[in-house]
């Protein structure tokens, strides 16, 4: 069971995609974003499809993207999984949620990559 997002968008700014021929993502907000998605149940695969690690409960309630400025997703590779930390907002990421994040990816022997 995932998180629900309550009033978190990070990932209707910062994952990559279109919807209905509008282009989002790495800082552009997607167009239909109103008072939560307004295409919701018709909303792009991309964001069907996504669920960043605060959702999946692989983080604790104060790394909601929306409190900590930092989009954190699973990601794959040929050498296994991987978290992506993405600053978002001021674009440069706190020291104490990076310190964060790099104790969690020691602990679960998962690299942690960050994207600033």
């Amino acid at each position: 069971m995932f998180r629900e997002c309550g009033e978190c968008t990070a990932c209707c700014s910062w994952l990559v995609g279109s919807a209905f021929g509008w282009e989002f993502g790495c800082g552009k907000t997607c167009k239909f974003l109103e008072n939560g998605c307004g295409v919701h149940k018709a909303r792009p695969e991309v964001c069907r499809n996504y669920q960043c690690a605060w959702s999946q409960h692989l983080l604790p309630e104060e790394m909601r993207p929306d409190k900590c400025d930092v989009l954190v997703s699973v990601e794959n590779n040929e050498n296994g999984q991987y978290l992506k930390a993405l600053a978002i907002n001021n674009m440069k990421m706190n020291p104490d949620v990076k310190k964060y994040l790099q104790n969690w990816g020691d602990k679960m022997n998962t690299s942690v990559i960050f994207v600033e």
